[in-house]
């Protein structure tokens, strides 16, 4: 934990979304910890990790607008582009390539970061705008005054980090996003007042049982980059029931029927009519929604946008 409670919040938001987004695309168990909370100092991340380094911007935008920096080792980066391509995540680092990838995981991570906080009131969402080497000597001059945060974790049996830098101006608007949403909570449970246009979301969930994880084979995915702007209609099950012919014509306004599945149980998410993730329900602002909670393999995927 580092002491201050607005950061401590996104940081318990971020990784968790991050650990569950890397989990999947990655296929390693990935759990992101926060570790260290200091001031950047330059010399501390030569003494960490070979430079030049990988450096990535997000800009955060909504009620405040924001940026966060993330400071990735060049190995650290090949490994996640090459576990996201079902490789064994010890690939050399290739800039084009793999600047892209771990681009996409990221936003992936950010997405489902998004999806949350808008669920708890927060108007926050973020966004990868670049991707860079960097030898931190004309980047160092710019970051000084952040506060630098490092989350641990493990990959292929290695202790890993990266490092999250914010800015003055991220801390403050950290501040204020969580402490407004800790007044309303506050007005919400004591019975106090609310204010107009701030009250807060309204969002139940459905108690799951554990979901075991589909694990991929080591077979490459095809080519599949000329059909990535293809949009296909996904459709939300929330169970089955065989009738009879004659049950359903005595069917009426007001009949119930009973599907396979208990109240509360995870829903699945279908493409051409075949699975590709499971999800809970959740009602957001009287709206529904699905939270993803998980997804079969990139290559189960893959093979999901074909005919049936």
């Amino acid at each position: 934990m580092t002491g201050n409670q607005s950061l401590d919040k996104f940081l318990e938001f971020f990784n968790s979304n991050a650990s569950g987004v890397f989990t999947t695309i990655t296929n390693q168990e990935i759990n992101f910890t926060t570790k260290n909370f200091s001031s950047f100092a330059a010399a501390e991340i030569k003494d960490k990790i070979s430079l030049p380094c990988v450096l990535v911007t997000v800009g955060f935008k909504g009620k405040k607008e924001f940026q966060m920096q993330l400071i990735f080792s060049k190995e650290l980066v090949a490994s996640f582009a090459d576990l996201m391509m079902l490789g064994t995540g010890e690939a050399e680092y290739v800039p084009e390539e793999h600047n892209d990838a771990v681009q996409e995981i990221l936003n992936q991570a950010l997405g489902s970061l998004t999806t949350e906080l808008d669920a708890e009131g927060i108007a926050a969402s973020g966004t990868v705008s670049e991707v860079s080497l960097s030898d931190m000597e004309i980047h160092a001059e710019f970051l000084e005054g952040n506060k630098m945060v490092d989350l641990s974790f493990q990959l292929l049996g290695k202790e890993s980090s990266i490092s999250l830098l914010f800015d003055p101006t991220a801390m403050d608007s950290l501040d204020d996003l969580f402490s407004k949403t800790d007044d309303a909570q506050s007005a919400t449970f004591t019975g106090g007042p609310k204010q107009a246009n701030q009250e807060p979301v309204s969002v139940s969930r459905a108690s799951f049982a554990e979901i075991q994880e589909v694990r991929p084979s080591s077979v490459k995915p095809a080519n599949i980059d000329i059909l990535l702007d293809i949009n296909l209609p996904i459709t939300v099950e929330l169970g089955r029931k065989d009738m009879r012919i004659k049950e359903i014509l005595e069917l009426g306004q007001g009949s119930v029927l009973e599907l396979n599945k208990l109240a509360g149980d995870l829903v699945d998410l279908m493409i051409n009519g075949k699975k590709f993730a499971v999800g809970e329900v959740m009602v957001v602002d009287e709206n529904y929604a699905v939270r993803i909670v998980n997804l079969i393999s990139r290559e189960e995927r893959i093979r999901t946008l074909g005919p049936g």
